[in-house]
């Protein structure tokens, strides 16, 4: 339910500055509070749209970064708008062949990074701040391959430069796995990058910290902000951190074929039991390890040898060779859960696991919760169905059922676990979608092919969906980009519309 098309989200784009000599679009209304659509922004006079180009734009923070021309355009110019409206701005920190910005908030605002023409990572502008920058590269970072970043919650960038190409295997110490160079940085566009590790297998970040695996076994806690760092064990070939950041479960290094797992309570210093290894609890064996980290990926074995918590963080459960699991644990105690028979798994739905049953010729899927071991039917139907879990409310769950002929729509569906009783929600709703409250819906549908070179772009149709009335409410038909955002509604780009530009639409009912 990401309500951004999937293609969006790994288009680089092409960002360059040009001369002052244009003029900005015209600001034309503002949008906070939004009670009607309103256009933030309108294409420059005499502009007409390419045929075959879909117009992205970006969110940076508040902040909109768009344009009305070309890709191939020698000279583009770019522009800065808050999603609340205001006069646009010429971006002109962007100069040609900027590309992959992304925001990042911090205490002192937000910041821009992107990558330029000569491939270094800069600090792009500090859009809180008067004025633009001059962009500063960020200092320690190596030369990137494939360049890029993302930001995180608690205030820094997370920058990983491929090191071994990752091949097969994957996410494992001690088995020719894919490594990286991974550095952190804190925002000051005049400090350096931090270096966390320069052969690192895996990672895995939980607030103001990085956990770090080495591809030599050492297990590493590491503050990104000052790369203070603590060892927590040695010897590890995979790890694992639940959601809450205090259990961790680790597997051993040994003979790359029968290899024993731990639990960790970070918060505990005292641990549960004594185990061979000194301060876990011994809660399995991993009996196909040579089988496992994607070493045999001809047999789709991706999630071999990998652990699934639920949301809650009270229980594991280890991924078999045959696709199921074999082994589950409470993390409070480490002790064994009865699994249900089962033939496969589709990993965990808020606090339950989701179960493929033993069903033959027709799909099947039920709800188990490890720690009391309720067991709840929720789907069953045609074998080669797609169906994907919604949310859940008490006793009653929503899923989206595909269209057979179009898996980007289809319907959605409440089930109520303990009658089994189905009632229909949404005769049609796009793959993407979102609650609005307790019976509306806002959903994206494609709309129509754009050939844009050698590829396919979509368009889509923004809707709003009212359950109780069955009355679909058009936001807008053919945009060319959008996101949602949930204090204010929708920020689409239209460039097919009869008043073309930057749009906000809100999405609560009045």
């Amino acid at each position: 339910m990401s309500l951004r098309p999937a293609y969006l989200a790994a288009l680089p784009l092409l960002l360059a500055a040009c001369g002052e000599d244009a003029v900005a679009p015209e600001s034309l209304a503002a949008a906070c509070p939004l009670h009607a659509p309103v256009r933030l922004a309108a294409p420059p006079d005499g502009w007409q749209p390419g045929p075959a180009r879909v117009y992205p734009f970006k969110q940076l923070g508040d902040r909109l970064l768009y344009s009305f021309d070309d890709a191939g355009d020698p000279d583009p110019g770019y522009w800065l708008i808050h999603r609340c409206g205001g006069a646009p701005r010429r971006f002109t920190t962007f100069t040609p062949g900027t590309v992959l910005p992304f925001s990042l908030e911090t205490a002192e605002g937000t910041l821009v990074y992107a990558v330029d023409r000569e491939g270094r990572h800069v600090v792009l502008d500090r859009l809180d701040v008067p004025g633009f920058d001059v962009p500063r590269p960020v200092g320690g970072l190596p030369g990137y391959d494939v360049p890029g970043g993302s930001p995180h919650e608690a205030g820094y960038a997370l920058f990983a430069s491929v090191n071994r190409p990752t091949g097969a295997a994957r996410q494992a110490a001690g088995v020719e796995a894919g490594t990286a160079v991974v550095h952190t940085h804190d925002g000051d566009p005049d400090a350096p990058a931090l270096l966390l590790g320069d052969n690192v297998v895996s990672l895995a970040q939980h607030g103001g910290h990085v956990f770090v695996l080495d591809d030599d076994g050492v297990l590493r806690k590491v503050d990104p902000f000052t790369r203070e760092r603590e060892p927590l064990q040695d010897g590890v070939r995979y790890f694992t951190l639940a959601g809450d950041g205090r259990h961790l479960i680790w597997q051993a290094i040994g003979d790359d074929d029968v290899e024993p797992v731990y639990l960790r309570d970070l918060e505990v210093r005292a641990r549960v039991a004594v185990a061979d290894f000194g301060v876990d609890r011994e809660i399995a064996v991993n009996d196909f390890a040579a089988r496992s980290w994607n070493r045999m990926p001809d047999q789709d074995l991706a999630a071999v040898g990998r652990w699934t918590w639920t949301g809650d963080s009270t229980a594991a459960a280890l991924v078999g060779p045959d696709g199921t699991f074999v082994t589950a644990v409470r993390t409070d105690t480490g002790e064994p859960l009865a699994i249900p028979e089962h033939r496969g798994q589709r990993g965990a739905l808020g606090d339950d696991f989701v179960l493929v049953m033993p069903d033959e010729g027709t799909l099947v899927l039920a709800l188990w919760h490890p720690t009391d071991g309720d067991l709840r039917v929720w789907y069953r139907g045609p074998a080669d169905a797609t169906v994907e879990a919604g949310a859940r409310v008490g006793d009653e769950l929503e899923y989206f059922l595909a269209d057979p002929t179009d898996e980007t729509a289809g319907s959605l569906l409440r089930v109520d676990l303990g009658t089994g009783e189905l009632t229909e929600r949404a005769p049609r709703i796009g793959r993407d979608y979102r609650p609005l409250d307790a019976h509306r819906y806002f959903t994206a549908v494609r709309a129509e092919p754009v050939q844009a070179g050698a590829e396919i772009q979509w368009t889509y149709d923004l809707l709003v969906f009212d359950a109780d009335t069955r009355v679909y409410t058009t936001i807008a038909e053919r945009v060319d980009d959008f996101v949602h955002m949930p204090d204010q509604g929708v920020l689409y780009l239209d460039s097919r519309g009869d008043e073309p530009g930057l749009w906000a639409a809100p999405l609560a009912s009045h």
